[in-house]
């Protein structure tokens, strides 16, 4: 069945439960925070409506696991959040056992009226830190630390001075391939001036959470390659929140990302390009940096993130 108590005050109410086939415990999920969060500020925007549903929160990356509540029974509506599934699977096929679902890395790539996307968060250690600092202020140029995972090979390629010797992912992208280019090289951060910008060989294994956010803070442009199997990651609503200008690869055409200041690119030679002349214009960078703490507090923080959740529900009630 499911749990509807973890230790965590957010499972003290009644119709709120973490499903048992999660993949991890809630205390342990990266983006437990952010959850426990959105649910608090949903629990304000619907006042006693919010006790009127059943919902449940599904962390898992398996591709052929199902959500158990998928058979618990209720005379209440139930609502599914599934979170942690970089595979993007379509939770459609069974979107008739809820009355709504809420799903990360999905995309835009299904067609039921009850299953929306919704942001994938942050890591629950990573702090912010208020006041934001503006474009001027801060202390590095451009910031990417993180794994050098097969979809980032392109980046690499472009950062490095051999990199016409270097065979595209398309080519070349086992494990064996990312060792070398690791061994061979995996700090590029000479490649523009007061600038940080590192390959790690796993996901977590460069700076502490407290660091990277300190430094998150004081970056003007962050660099945010696909994650390992969507292009979406936790990087873009980290950044986002610290008030850094985002280029990123092409993302999901979704209401966290349609219009946004995010600048997107085909590619990482356009990518780099379009950072070193954004350089040269701290007006423009300024002005990008105000769109985006905009952004992030009409779309994409906790408050909104509720907000949204709140008016698709009725929006299938009316």
């Amino acid at each position: 069945m499911v749990k509807s108590n973890s230790g965590n005050e957010l499972f003290q109410l009644p119709n709120v439960h973490y499903e048992n086939n999660s993949d991890y415990k809630f205390d342990d999920l990266n983006e437990g925070l952010f959850i426990i969060r959105i649910f608090a500020e949903l629990q304000s925007l619907m006042h006693d409506e919010f006790f009127n549903y059943e919902f449940f929160i599904f962390s898992n990356h398996q591709i052929d696991s199902l959500p158990e509540s998928i058979h618990f029974k209720s005379n209440k509506k139930k609502v599914l959040f599934y979170f942690s599934d970089e595979f993007g699977k379509d939770p459609s096929p069974y979107s008739n056992h809820y009355f709504a679902i809420f799903k990360a890395y999905i995309g835009d790539s299904f067609d039921v009226k009850n299953v929306f996307p919704i942001q994938i968060g942050y890591v629950k250690d990573v702090p912010s830190f208020l006041p934001v600092k503006p474009i001027s202020k801060r202390k590095y140029n451009i910031f990417f630390r993180g794994n050098l995972n097969k979809n980032r090979i392109d980046l690499y390629r472009n950062l490095s001075p051999l990199k016409f010797l270097i065979p595209s992912k398309n080519i070349l992208h086992a494990e064996l391939y990312r060792k070398i280019l690791l061994r061979l090289k995996d700090d590029f951060s000479k490649y523009y001036v007061n600038s940080i910008i590192i390959f790690n060989s796993s996901f977590k294994s460069g700076f502490s959470t407290e660091k990277y956010g300190k430094i998150l803070s004081e970056s003007k442009i962050v660099l945010c390659p696909k994650g390992y199997d969507m292009t979406e990651c936790f990087r873009h609503f980290e950044a986002m929140r610290a008030g850094c200008v985002i280029i990123s690869e092409k993302l999901p055409n979704t209401e966290f990302y349609k219009g946004s200041p995010i600048i997107e690119v085909d590619n990482w030679k356009e990518g780099l390009s379009i950072s070193k002349k954004l350089l040269n214009d701290p007006a423009q960078l300024q002005e990008i940096q105000d769109k985006m703490l905009v952004w992030w507090e009409n779309k994409c923080s906790e408050k909104a993130t509720a907000l949204y959740v709140k008016e698709k529900i009725e929006s299938i009630l009316s």
